[in-house]
């Protein structure tokens, strides 16, 4: 088969749902013989293409052409004259008007903009308004990364379950527990901080819900209880200013929370070990890939009970109402002091971080792709022989 790849993703940042893109097209790349690929994107970006079977289509005919609308024009020229067998587009939306033969993948990470739309970018909100209903209409298969994400698809959009396959993300080996004295004097020595923190990762933006976490922290230290310092791991996004303004009018200094912005990969594994606890706040998430990977590294896990988190972790955290400070505050407290509840979170992480695998979701993701080409060339052989409709 001939299939394409948007690829986009991975010419920007490569946070949150371009890190998860990266390992499922790192696994497909290290399995698959047979199948020749093409990556299609604006910018060049990272990634072996040796041999035949992998092409890079790199190319743009205007330069800061928002990657949305490269996708629906000079990305979809390219789709077009490549003669695809199918084409998997890999963050929620498709190009529109592809031809009729080419089997459509889509994979939806979440439905963020239509269920918080007050809070999500205003250019995003613009552009899935234009393209995302139309993108589901016309996709063969959508890929959803999570039972909450499959839910929210019938919910908001008239999306038949037989469309939708759950696709769980998985977790990269290097995620494993660290020695928590080696990995805590990397952390102090790479990053200046505490021996005793606690640690958020994700895009600082306001779904991820950062401000109770602050508004957590002020009560402990109120409380005579902060002994601790939180590290924030993740870039600044859209009214990352709100976070920063709340984290002032706490009165919380740099030795109480302290942002490293967008760290190395290969930190995170050090960060999670050493931490005292993972928090993870979020109102809303498609799946939440730092949670596996703080189960996977034995950090014990405090979380909001929203969205897809409680599908994701299990019983293998501490979950609270997002929205109550007080609830995380008390949760950080009980980790701490609890060392039997602390290992029993601790154990059931490693055990629920060891159904997360990319080799599975990149086998499931292959075989929903080889389903959605064999279903749309036996439609196609099914219309060119029906014999016509006589009357």
């Amino acid at each position: 088969m001939r299939i394409g790849i948007n690829t986009l993703p991975l010419s920007r940042v490569r946070a949150g749902a371009a890190r998860m893109i990266l390992k499922l097209i790192e696994e497909l790349y290290a399995t698959d013989s047979e199948n020749y690929y093409y990556l299609y994107s604006d910018r060049d970006f990272e990634f072996p293409c040796e041999g035949t079977r992998w092409q890079k289509r790199v190319w743009s005919p205007v330069r800061f052409l928002p990657g949305t609308l490269w996708l629906q024009t000079a990305g979809r020229r390219m789709i077009i004259r490549d003669r695809l067998d199918a084409f998997w587009s890999t963050n929620n939306l498709l190009p529109l008007g592809l031809p009729s033969s080419l089997a459509k993948i889509l994979t939806v990470h979440d439905l963020l903009w239509p269920i918080y739309s007050k809070i999500a970018d205003p250019f995003h909100r613009c552009m899935y308004g234009l393209f995302f209903g139309r993108s589901i209409h016309e996709a063969d298969r959508i890929v959803a990364v999570s039972q909450s994400t499959a839910g929210d698809l019938e919910r908001v959009y008239p999306v038949p379950e037989a469309k939708i396959e759950v696709i769980h993300h998985g977790v990269s080996a290097a995620f494993k527990p660290q020695d928590r004295q080696v990995a805590t004097e990397y952390v102090v020595n790479k990053y200046g901080a505490s021996k005793d923190y606690i640690l958020t990762v994700g895009t600082i933006g306001p779904h991820k819900n950062l401000i109770t976490l602050v508004k957590a922290m002020k009560i402990l230290r109120q409380r005579g209880a902060l002994s601790l310092q939180l590290l924030v791991v993740g870039a600044r996004g859209r009214k990352s200013s709100e976070v920063l303004s709340a984290l002032h009018s706490s009165n919380l200094t740099d030795n109480e929370v302290r942002f490293l912005g967008f760290v190395p990969e290969e930190d995170l594994p050090m960060l999670y070990s050493a931490a005292s606890s993972f928090v993870f706040p979020s109102l809303y998430e498609g799946f939440g890939l730092p949670l596996v990977e703080a189960m996977a590294c034995g950090a014990p896990i405090i979380a909001s009970n929203t969205s897809s988190t409680p599908e994701i972790v299990g019983e293998a955290a501490v979950l609270v109402p997002p929205t109550l400070p007080e609830a995380f505050a008390e949760a950080i407290l009980q980790v701490r002091s609890d060392e039997g509840l602390r290992r029993a979170i601790i154990e059931k992480g490693l055990n629920r971080a060891s159904c997360f695998r990319w080799d599975r979701a990149a086998r499931q993701l292959m075989n929903s792709i080889r389903e959605a080409v064999v279903e749309k060339r036996a439609r196609s052989v099914n219309i060119e022989v029906s014999p016509p409709n006589k009357k």
